[in-house]
Parts: C-alpha cells; structure tokens; sequence
C-alpha cells in the first residue's frame, strides 16, 4: 500500500479483550483511504493474533521485541505513517462510523488546524458524553489544567510532526505523554473540536491511569507544564490546583482557600505579563475553577467556605450560603448520631 490520506495509528499492550472491536470499528468508517497502523509493544495476551485474524489488507503491523513504554510506541507509529493525516486510536476504544469522514473535511477546510478532536461518549459505570469547546482560543486558555483535545479521539496534520520534529517524550512514563505531545503540536497551528459525537472511550480497569495515586500524578503533570510554560510556580501551588478542581489531595482549609485566591490573581498577572493564553478565555477559564471550587469547600468546611464568600462574594451569593448552612447543619447531625450514649 503507498500514500493514504489517514493513517489510524493505535499501539497496543494488552489489550486483546477489546483490540478485535476497535480494529473493527476502523475498517467499518465511511471514510475508506486509509491505513490502520497497529503498534504492538510486547503484548503477552495475545492481542496482535486478535488483529491478524482480521484479515483486511489495510492493517499493518509493527512489533517490538521489548516493551518499551507507550510514548516510544507511538514515536515508531508517527514514523512509520504513510497518511497526510494521522487519526489516534485508544486499542480498547471505538470509532463511530463518520468520524474519519468528518475529521478529514474538517482539516481539508481548515489549513491553519494542526489537530482536531471531537466530542466523546465515556463509556463505563456512567455514561456521559463530554462537549468540549471548539474554539481554539478557549481550548488554549484549558491547556494549563489539561488539555480539551481528547488524544485517542484527535487527527493530527502530519506535516506538522515531520516539519517540527514534534514527537512523545520517550522517558515520560506517568500520564500525561498525550497532554504534552498537543501541548507542543499547539505551538505551530490551532486546536479545534468537531461538534459530534465520535468516538467512543471506554473506562475501566484496563486504563493506564486504573490503580494509580490520580493526586500524585496530577501534581507530576502539573510541575511538567509549569515548567513547560516557563512559569515559576511550587509543587503546593501544584497541589492547590488539585485541590481546586476537586481531585482531591489538600483539604479545603481557610488558609488553602485563601492561597487559591492569591493563585487565581498571579496567574492573571503572570498571563498579562508574558501572553501565554489568550487572555479573555484564560480569564473566564479561572473565574469558572474558582466558581467551582465552592463545590469542594462547602461539604468539608464551613469556615472554609465563609473565607471562600468573603474572598468574592460575587461567586457567594444567598443561594450558596443556603447550601454551606445546609451541609454545616448535616455534619452537626451526623457528629450527633455518632456520640456514644452513656446511662
């Protein structure tokens, strides 16, 4: 097979309950100039047998000798493509029958695009469906607390891996490798999401992140971009962050609260000194973490929330202060109901 308009590119460790479903769900698109390129990293379950069963000339596969970690797997993928566009697939995930169709006219249209995603279906215990904004300028704001381009449900213009030498960091072993690898394709074209439903990304225990410290490696990932964006921040201000979107780590404390507020004013400072996010969005982007930042204090501490409404009480209004009463007055009574009785 020579050129292609879109590589699939899927790498795969042990994944074969679910590899003969994503493969599947590629060679099903309505979209049919492809290629699906799948990497195998030393699987010991017998997943790239459940793909060579799919017999479909189309499927190419690379396999290594040693597991060599997921970032080094997608590196050899990105070198091997073939397509002008390079579309991601999680091997225990699902593409929707349109979503090739849909990515590629989106790029075709739009040349200033380096990647687009779209909107995903999580399917695991709850289902949900996650919308994230297609507007550059927005997604860009996100990109220091995470990125608004799913990874597994993204199209990558391929010229700008090859111009720019843009690939994984091989020695970065916790989550993350995706949130860095578009942090630096965002350097050299825009971010974008289709406004449709996808792709399809399983939640379970065959996740990466399953079982892992999720705070710990949150704060990780937090240092790596603070480094990244070049910004002289700590690792508590990493952890106040975690905090601050509800992922635990810090208690909510009065004096944590505070230290949010005093984070929230040097961000915007820091942003309008050196323009490192659009500053609207980047603005609207803290304003709306801070406004949910009520929903981790007011279960765990009333004083906590009282410092959160005096800091802005603008985002602290009748209705919220009803609700902190109401979760003061339901640990009254359950301390109540916990007090041994004497006789």
């Amino acid at each position: 097979m020579g050129k292609v308009k879109v590589t699939v590119l899927m790498t795969l460790y042990n994944k074969a309950p679910y590899v003969g479903e994503a493969v599947r769900s590629v060679l099903s698109q309505s979209f049919t100039d492809l290629e699906l390129l799948v990497v195998d990293d030393a699987s010991t379950d017998g997943g790239p047998d459940v793909v060579r069963a799919i017999a479909d000339p189309r499927i190419r596969i690379l396999e290594s000798e040693r597991n060599t970690g997921r970032p080094a797997a997608a590196n050899r993928g990105y070198a091997a493509a073939r397509g002008e566009y390079v579309a991601v697939l999680d091997a225990d995930d699902i593409m929707l029958p349109d979503r090739l169709a849909m990515q590629v006219a989106f790029l075709d249209a739009h040349p200033e695009v380096a990647v687009v995603g779209s909107w995903v279906l999580f399917k695991g215990e709850h289902e949900r469906v996650w919308r994230p904004s297609a507007d550059d300028a927005t997604i860009r704001a996100h990109m220091l607390w995470g990125s608004q381009v799913l990874y597994g449900a993204s199209m990558i213009r391929r010229s700008v891996l090859i111009e720019h030498d843009v690939r994984c960091n091989e020695a970065w072993r916790s989550p993350g490798m995706d949130y860095f690898l578009l942090l630096a394709i965002g350097r050299h074209g825009k971010y974008a999401n289709v406004e449709e439903t996808l792709t399809v990304y399983r939640i379970g225990d065959q996740n990466m992140r399953h079982g892992r410290d999720h705070v710990h490696d949150r704060k990780v990932r937090l240092m790596e971009a603070f480094r990244l964006f070049g910004l002289d921040l700590s690792e508590h201000d990493a952890a106040l962050m975690v905090m601050w979107e509800r992922a635990g780590g810090l208690p909510p404390t009065p004096r944590h609260v505070w230290q949010c507020r005093r984070l929230y004013r040097r961000l915007l400072r820091i942003n309008r000194e050196r323009d490192l996010f659009p500053a609207a969005a980047f603005k609207a982007d803290l304003d709306r973490h801070w406004y949910d930042l009520f929903h981790a204090v007011h279960p765990v501490s009333f004083p906590a929330t009282m410092v959160y409404c005096l800091l802005h009480p603008k985002a602290c209004g009748p209705h919220r202060v009803r609700i902190a009463l109401g979760s003061l007055w339901s640990r009254i009574r359950a301390r109540r109901r916990n007090v041994p009785s004497y006789t």
